[in-house]
């Protein structure tokens, strides 16, 4: 298994523990970051888009990043 170390700014840390709660750990963002991740790169993989939408999901705008982008389909 790969160990992974993050730096995690002070900041960015203390800014989703506003909004998740105070018990989130670093540990514990990252492993969701990374599960979000392997599920986008599925997606893409299986030729879809990633996309974030208001409510009523008129609104829509496309998550792109340089790794996402580079996803070969029919993987």
């Amino acid at each position: 298994m790969a160990e992974v170390r993050l730096q995690i700014p002070d900041e960015l840390l203390e800014s989703f523990q506003k909004r998740l709660g105070t018990n989130v750990k670093a540990t514990d963002i990252a492993k969701d970051a990374i599960s979000l991740f392997n599920w986008a790169v599925g997606e893409r993989a299986s030729g879809r888009l990633i996309l974030s939408s208001d409510q009523d999901g008129e609104k829509q705008t496309q998550v792109t990043m340089p790794r996402l982008d580079s996803v070969k389909t029919g993987t």
